[in-house]
């Protein structure tokens, strides 16, 4: 399974700060313009949740719904449990650092085609780093990270 990796760094906001953005996507991936919908689905609990996104990767719309579950720590790691993709995994994570906030997002994908994942993945993990980059940068940008 390819394997993404995307940081940011939020000089002078609080861990505390970045993890109350990255926890709440609605309020920052519509941000990104590929990103077409978030849409949080009835919780469990507050450590427990689903989401639905629909994105735009490689020109065309794909959705999954992400089962996504908090801790330990600043971490927030999701699992794919339905969608167009065979599957989905990754978790966001929040560090202070000494001059801020780091955030990082990993993602694992397959996308389910065995004979063509070698000509495939390539590409498509190309957009899922420009994927999480700039899911990335909608958080770094949401107000909240400015201080407004």
């Amino acid at each position: 399974m390819p394997e993404i990796h995307a940081e940011t760094r939020l000089a002078g906001r609080s861990a505390d700060e970045a993890w109350a953005i990255v926890k709440d996507a609605r309020s920052f991936a519509l941000a990104a313009d590929h990103v077409l919908a978030v849409r949080q689905l009835p919780s469990r609990n507050e450590r427990h949740r689903s989401s639905e996104w629909t994105v735009l990767l490689n020109g065309s719309e794909v959705t999954w719904v992400q089962d996504e579950a908090a801790g330990p720590g600043l971490q927030l790691h999701f699992t794919q449990t339905a969608g167009d993709l065979e599957a989905l995994t990754g978790a966001w994570r929040v560090e202070e650092t000494p001059t801020g906030a780091r955030i990082s997002l990993a993602l694992a994908f397959e996308l389910g085609i065995d004979g063509l994942a070698p000509l495939l993945e390539p590409i498509w993990a190309q957009s899922f780093q420009a994927h999480a980059d700039a899911l990335l940068r909608a958080v770094a940008a949401h107000p909240t990270a400015d201080g407004e």
